[in-house]
């Protein structure tokens, strides 16, 4: 597989690069007739190596996160005439459990406390909050270690115990209410609606490479936002927009959004 005329269309140079390592691991599987394993990826990474891994016909691919409709997943690469079933998965699941009785623990807290061991983002899949304890699907190469080295969570001791697959059970994460009014649906105008800060402020965090859009890195603030689009923001969280609705008398444009708390 050529990697320079799979990846051509391709522009940011991070996601250029994760797709040069994937198709690395097609190329080992063509090869040697092995099964590789890619770092979780979010769902825009999942669909661009899809489109990649679907132009050869000596691979097949499973996209697997661990549980039913995950966010971050890996994908099982693996020669032709195998069946999914037959390999051996990657994936473990642990359960991070504190007593948070003064303070709440946030998604942001638990991934903080994980990658503060120098663990790298792309080893952790899916964070599942619930009120004392969290669920993490990890690969199988850091289950250990993190098991290992994990006591604290915010200064507050936890405990590590690996669970099986069928024990994790999906809690959707808390949301807060926004609405607000915007003159056009560019993204820098929606970013400034959604926190609260001034459009100049909202280009830098754009031209800081700092701002997704369906987990896509967006440069240009004069994209324009459509309704049920995810947005997130380095350091500022992450938003739906629900509506990009109704017209005000003075001509602005009301705007329905839950952030993510």
């Amino acid at each position: 597989m050529e990697k320079l005329r799979l990846t051509n269309h391709i522009k940011d140079i991070d996601l250029k690069n994760k797709m040069f390592k994937i198709i690395d691991k097609a190329n080992s599987v063509i090869k040697n007739y092995d099964v590789k394993i890619t770092d979780f990826l979010n769902p825009y990474e999942v669909k661009n190596a899809i489109d990649i891994l679907n132009s050869n016909s000596d691979i097949k691919y499973t996209v697997d996160g661990g549980y039913s409709d995950p966010e971050r997943s890996a994908i099982f690469i693996y020669p032709y005439y195998m069946e999914y079933e037959e390999i051996e998965s990657n994936l473990r699941f642990i359960k991070i459990e504190g007593n948070f009785k003064f303070k709440s623990i946030s998604h942001k807290d638990y991934l903080g406390a994980i990658m503060n061991l120098g663990i790298k983002r792309e080893k952790v899949g899916d964070i599942i909050i619930h009120d004392n304890f969290c669920q993490v699907i990890v690969s199988n190469d850091i289950c250990d270690f993190i098991s290992m080295n994990l006591n604290k969570v915010c200064k507050n001791n936890v405990s590590i115990t690996e669970i099986s697959k069928s024990e994790i059970i999906y809690n959707p994460p808390n949301y807060k209410d926004v609405s607000f009014t915007i003159s056009s649906g560019r993204l820098d105008c929606i970013i400034s609606g959604i926190y609260n800060i001034s459009r100049q402020e909202s280009i830098k965090y754009i031209n800081g490479e700092k701002v997704f859009v369906n987990y896509e890195k967006i440069t240009s603030p004069s994209r324009e936002i459509k309704s049920e689009s995810l947005i997130s923001v380095r350091g500022r969280g992450r938003c739906r927009v629900i509506q990009i609705g109704d017209i005000t008398k003075k001509g602005r444009i009301k705007v329905q959004a839950k952030l993510i708390v």
